[in-house]
């Protein structure tokens, strides 16, 4: 079954198309300001796999983090199971 969009739906929808757009904007001018050159002219496999070995290291760093967050919460009193729901609602 299908969920239709709600307004509230739609609204977070734009609020991420918007992001998506001013990142990239500003991404994409940030790297022609560094590097120059059409980038559709540009050999993509090694920047791509560059780029994923960061997003691996960015990934696993999250993971190290939200861990410390977890025993951060178990240190103020919070319980285990607590802490990771919690966190879990924003994951």
């Amino acid at each position: 079954m299908i969920e239709k969009m709600t307004p509230m739906r739609e609204k977070h929808l734009e609020r991420v198309k918007e992001r998506a757009s001013q990142l990239i904007d500003k991404k994409y001018r940030a790297g022609q300001s560094e590097h120059g050159g059409n980038l559709w002219r540009k050999k993509m496999l090694p920047n791509l796999i560059e780029e994923t070995l960061d997003m691996m290291v960015y990934a696993l760093t999250l993971e190290e983090q939200i861990e410390e967050v977890k025993n951060l919460c178990v240190a103020k009193g919070i319980k285990p199971v607590d802490a990771i729901a919690k966190i879990r609602r924003i994951l």
